[in-house]
């Protein structure tokens, strides 16, 4: 993220009457960037071509969809 709160923790802490909701939104964003990440493992992995390795395609890239893995 861009150095400020993440907005997935940020929606959690809300309370009140809208809770349930700002729950839904934050789980629907974390499915999000779960599927984001593995199409972007997916094209770093072909582009890659075996000249590089896929993480290092993805650190040109500047994307963190390795993060986690080992």
């Amino acid at each position: 993220m861009s150095g400020t709160e993440d907005i997935v923790t940020r929606l959690r802490m809300l309370g009140g009457l809208d809770a349930a909701l700002c729950n839904k939104a934050a789980d629907e964003i974390e499915r999000l960037r779960a599927e984001r990440d593995e199409a972007r493992r997916e094209v770093c992995r072909h582009m890659a071509h075996g000249v590089i390795s896929s993480k290092d395609y993805a650190k040109f890239l500047n994307w963190n969809c390795f993060k986690g893995e080992k």
